[in-house]
């Protein structure tokens, strides 16, 4: 985005349903519980061992991944609660270790035997169906720059990707790439490298390491499975918060954390959270894995569209939305034919 990449759909985040719990403050990915759990019988239950997807949808807990996950989220709300259970005591040990050898060694390295205990499970972020925004040969709105894989928004996950649908994605662009650049080679020229400036002070700032912690708590309580508008107005605010702050500092001492992976990291992950809750606020509807608590139908006569969203040189946020559903062409000289 700062070299001037436009993204989309940014609000249409995926949630795994059942993610293993390890505590309020765990950090870092977390290991799934896959749905083939569930498939072979697993049932979800509250603290009190009562099943609450059984009457929310004909297929209980075999339901889509976006109703289970706001099943189980509308049930922690109810109890007040921080997780679920995936209860699969019924397998026995002998099926939990031919069957499900890796998610029993998961959970036993956490202390958790799912032989003798509920797993603790809570819905997780899993997949982005938004992304760079790019054409039907992954190329973006920066000339030369190419996108591929999650990191891009090709379109074809529509709202609510399918699941395996993204190794088949990487695999047609990524050959949709190598055939575009190789055609366009004979155009093309070496560039010779102009060295960089670096000036002393920072133009824009960067983010503690610290930070992320921050703005994971505020896009987890704001901009999680559930959302409305007041939820990610509160966030909207508390990650401009932080990204003010941050400039205000560099403004008043001309210092900013001391680059390296952990503060880009931080000061990346801070960029794409303003966007993400900056577009789910703006789509006042709920469409695929983008649910509005305040907006909880589908309305296509204002959204079927995509909401587009560039930085601008002063990293404030230019959004706007398409005129239709299809998107525009990335680069108006390169229209397909």
């Amino acid at each position: 985005m700062r070299a001037g990449a436009e993204v989309s759909d940014l609000e249409f985040v995926q949630f795994h349903p059942t993610v293993l719990f390890l505590g309020p403050d765990a950090e870092g990915q977390q290991p799934l519980v896959s749905e083939a759990v569930r498939g072979e019988g697993a049932h979800l239950v509250d603290a009190d061992g009562v099943r609450f997807m059984t009457g929310q949808h004909e297929l209980a807990e075999l339901a889509p991944r976006d109703i289970v996950a706001k099943g189980i989220m509308r049930r922690m709300q109810e109890r007040d609660a921080e997780h679920m259970f995936l209860d699969a005591r019924h397998f026995g040990a002998e099926m939990w270790e031919h069957r499900f050898p890796t998610i029993l060694a998961a959970c036993r390295a956490h202390g958790i035997d799912p032989v003798t205990e509920p797993i603790p499970v809570a819905p997780a972020a899993h997949y982005a169906s938004g992304g760079v925004r790019t054409d039907s040969k992954g190329r973006t709105t920066v000339p030369g720059l190419y996108a591929c894989g999650e990191v891009a928004c090709t379109g074809v996950h529509g709202a609510n990707r399918l699941a395996s649908n993204s190794l088949l994605e990487g695999l047609v662009y990524a050959e949709r790439i190598a055939a575009d650049i190789t055609a366009s080679r004979a155009g093309l020229h070496a560039r010779v490298p102009a060295p960089v400036e670096q000036p002393e002070r920072p133009a824009h700032p960067l983010l503690a390491p610290e930070a992320r912690f921050a703005i994971q708590r505020i896009m987890t309580q704001g901009a999680g499975v559930l959302r409305s508008a007041e939820s990610l107005s509160k966030a909207a605010d508390e990650l401009q918060q932080l990204h003010t702050d941050a400039r205000d500092a560099l403004a008043e001492n001309g210092k900013t954390a001391e680059p390296g992976v952990d503060t880009w990291e931080a000061t990346n992950l801070l960029c794409v959270a303003r966007v993400l809750a900056a577009a789910a606020l703006q789509r006042e509807e709920t469409r695929g894995c983008h649910w509005r608590e305040d907006a909880p139908d589908r309305d296509d006569t204002a959204w079927r569209r995509h909401i587009v969203v560039r930085l601008n040189p002063d990293r404030t946020l230019a959004v706007h939305t398409t005129d239709t559903a299809d998107f525009p062409p990335t680069r108006q000289h390169l229209q397909e034919q």
